[in-house]
């Protein structure tokens, strides 16, 4: 496995480089998991759709949420590491021609009793934000971002927002049209997986999100200035879990040393981070209700 280029001068290496994970032994290995109810593909960039081949022959997987984009990749070209497989795969589960599952095309306000049952509201994207997608050939904005609202004790919600790649058009309509579903968040899943990706950050000022989750991206891309202090990061705490109780939501790292030095700095002077046998992770802190 490859090592770290980067490392920041403010920042310790914690060699996740070295043990990368795979989320589908993750969740065929380690929860025993076989089938899966809803898989929804944010947007369709390489980084987004690595491995769906392998995640399609490993689980059943009942219901697939995707968008109506156009984009096309030539094959024959530079395919930057990733699996052409892959690519195929989707072109033909886009195309209707998979089978084993239904593929479902949602938008920002639709009512869906069966997702709406599971706490589940679309923010984006819009008709208009998939077409613009189209005629641009950038298909950030097309994006699907998803709040996930599971109850918390005395009659609050929970707020998990999920915000995939969207860039600066996705934050105008939401917050013109769901400014107060997403004010006030517990954890945020970073757009573009948290880079500096010239955008504008005045949402972040509605969100107000308690924890930020970046995603796998370098380092020197990513903009910690731009986002609260509790931030955890793919790259140093390796697989995030999150365990959603009506009092509480516990989060759970792979990686030992990172929850140690979150738990140890003198900001906060926990103890010690303590293993979770059932999601095979270590305790790193918890939201309460």
């Amino acid at each position: 496995m490859r090592n770290r280029t980067f490392v920041p001068s403010d920042k310790k290496n914690y060699h996740q480089k070295k043990d990368p994970d795979n989320p589908i032994d993750y969740l065929k290995n380690k929860l025993k998991v076989n089938e899966i109810f809803r898989f929804i593909i944010s947007h369709p960039d390489m980084d987004h759709l690595d491995g769906i081949k392998d995640l399609f022959d490993e689980f059943e997987i009942t219901n697939t949420w995707d968008t109506d984009n156009d984009k096309y990749i030539d094959l024959t070209g530079f395919f930057a590491g990733y699996n052409k497989e892959d690519w195929k795969f989707y072109t033909n589960l886009r195309a209707g021609r998979i089978s084993t599952t239904k593929r479902l095309t949602y938008f920002s306000k639709t009512n869906n009793p069966y997702f709406n049952e599971d706490d589940i509201t679309i923010l984006c994207p819009t008709a208009e934000l998939v077409k613009q997608g189209n005629e641009t050939e950038d298909y950030n904005d097309s994006s699907y971002a998803i709040l996930f609202t599971p109850p918390k004790a005395n009659g609050g919600k929970w707020k998990i927002l999920l915000a995939g790649d969207t860039h600066d058009d996705s934050w105008d309509y939401i917050l013109k049209n769901h400014k107060n579903d997403v004010s006030n968040v517990d954890i945020l899943f970073a757009p573009h997986h948290g880079r500096d990706s010239s955008r504008n950050y005045d949402f972040l000022d509605t969100l107000n999100p308690k924890v930020t989750l970046f995603g796998n991206a370098s380092y020197e891309h990513l903009a910690y200035t731009k986002y609260p202090e509790t931030r955890i990061t793919n790259n140093q705490a390796g697989y995030v879990i999150l365990d959603i109780a009506l009092n509480q939501i516990e989060i759970f790292v792979k990686n030992f040393e990172f929850a140690k030095d979150f738990r140890l700095s003198p900001k906060r002077n926990w103890n010690a981070p303590t293993f979770n046998s059932v999601h095979k992770a270590y305790l790193l802190g918890q939201l309460n209700a």
